[in-house]
């Protein structure tokens, strides 16, 4: 069944007021973030998901080597 919800103004933006009913069927939960895509006339919220990715990268500082590298001007081959 369709539910019909009303745009409001809340605070300094809008919302809509959705059911616990209509939130527990989608599986929402409070505090997670959702993406925001808006097309004319319809907005869809989507689950963000963590990235399937299991490689990390931990931060490094570079080193004196690497940041010549990275002033080098590579397009006349001179340091």
């Amino acid at each position: 069944m369709m539910s019909i919800s009303k745009l409001q103004k809340i605070g300094n933006s809008f919302g809509f007021r959705i059911s616990k009913d209509d939130l527990t069927k989608a599986e929402f939960e409070a505090d997670c973030e959702y993406e925001v895509i808006a097309e004319k006339g319809v907005i869809i919220l989507v689950k963000k998901r963590k990235h399937p990715s299991k490689w990390r990268f931990p931060s490094a500082e570079l080193d004196a080597e690497d940041m010549e590298w990275l002033d080098a001007d590579l397009e006349h081959g001179t340091r």
